[in-house]
């Protein structure tokens, strides 16, 4: 199977987790087309945006950073993250990224179920 970029589905979520600004966002693949898997999308945050705290239960994120510069808070530390770095959460885990950069911070985010 072959999905073409006209077929992605794209939206914009503001404020996103009681985060900041409006996040564009392009879902690769629907739902109905995964297993064990809930979210595969490409995230754009806005300069001086960000994706609020949240806790992830039965399921792993991944953030693969491919352009910008984020802060990512978890539970016990706070971290920058550039080009190429991706950002583990675990089940029971909570995190936020906020875009610190001059640039908008791009990003291809995964979410696998347990």
């Amino acid at each position: 199977m072959i999905k073409r970029s006209n077929d992605f589905t794209r939206n914009i979520r503001t404020n996103l987790k009681a985060g900041l600004g409006d996040i564009h966002i392009t879902e690769f693949v629907d739902k109905e087309e995964m297993i064990n898997c809930r979210l595969f999308c490409e995230q754009v945050v806005p300069v001086g945006g960000s994706i609020g705290k949240h806790i992830h239960k039965y399921e792993t994120e991944f953030y693969l950073i491919r352009q910008g510069l984020g802060k990512v808070v978890e539970k016990d530390a706070t971290h920058e993250v550039g080009p190429g770095d991706v950002v583990i959460t675990g089940h029971g885990e909570m995190h936020s990224i906020e875009n610190i950069g001059a640039e908008d911070l791009v990003m291809t985010a995964i979410i696998v179920t347990h």
